[in-house]
């Protein structure tokens, strides 16, 4: 059950709040778009909340800070419902984006070079533009991040069985026991390195299927900076638009 809550002290944002029967503690998340949610366990006194957000302001405006700078840094327009613009920094390529609006059921997406895309048809609608930026994002993720993993896969030496593209909500990208890796169609919108590295975070699970020591120590031999790369994967979801959320 979540509610808007007014937060009581000064320069902090607003806030909802969400109860989870998981949660054993309080946590915070802020979104893309910079809301701010409250994870508490069930039965927690809310009363309690703002004397816990005054402690964590820093948090909050450190958070803040990285994710308005990256988001910069990016050209990432996270309110945006029909982006003018798609920086997918995984490939290098800044795609301009039209709309044309015509009579005819439904919207196609077109390429024309230059980085060219044309969205064509109801584009008033922006669920259905929504939609439709999602398909092509998977397919260029299709096009782009199976080769790109098939090609480490070689240079490293650790086999994998099959790939699948999706787009997951909180993972990057995860490994079956079958050794079938899925790959999050949002890593488009990271930088290469970090997508580099959740590859070789993936292959390394062929072997180890857990986060053990000899994961960490596997990792290690492929990536001797995994330790920063992994801290900076988790704040690499304020790069990806909101137009991207299901």
């Amino acid at each position: 059950m979540g509610s808007v809550v007014a937060s009581q002290f000064e320069m902090s944002p607003e806030y909802s709040v969400r109860e989870s029967p998981k949660a054993k503690h309080v946590s915070l998340k802020m979104s893309i778009k910079g809301d701010l949610e409250v994870i508490v366990p069930k039965g927690f006194d809310q009363k309690r909340i703002p004397e816990i957000l005054q402690k964590k302001q820093s948090w909050i405006e450190r958070v803040t800070r990285r994710m308005v700078t990256q988001q910069a840094l990016a050209g990432v327009d996270v309110l945006a419902d029909r982006p003018e613009r798609i920086a997918l920094q995984a490939i290098s390529e800044n795609w301009q984006v039209e709309y044309s609006f015509t009579q005819k059921l439904g919207i196609r997406a077109k390429e024309y070079s230059g980085y060219q895309l044309v969205l064509q048809g109801n584009t008033v609608n922006a669920e259905d533009c929504k939609t439709i930026l999602q398909q092509w994002i998977a397919h260029k993720a299709r096009t782009h991040l199976s080769p790109w993993l098939r090609s480490i896969s070689r240079e490293l030496a650790l086999p994998f069985q099959g790939v699948s593209i999706r787009q997951q909500k909180t993972i990057w990208g995860s490994c079956s026991i079958r050794k079938t890796i899925s790959l999050n169609s949002k890593l488009l919108f990271l930088p290469p390195a970090l997508v580099k590295y959740v590859l070789i975070h993936e292959l390394c699970h062929t072997i180890h299927l857990n986060h053990s020591r000899d994961f960490w120590a596997l990792v290690g031999t492929y990536e001797l900076d995994y330790e920063s790369l992994d801290a900076n994967l988790r704040d690499a979801r304020y790069l990806v638009p909101w137009w991207m959320e299901q």
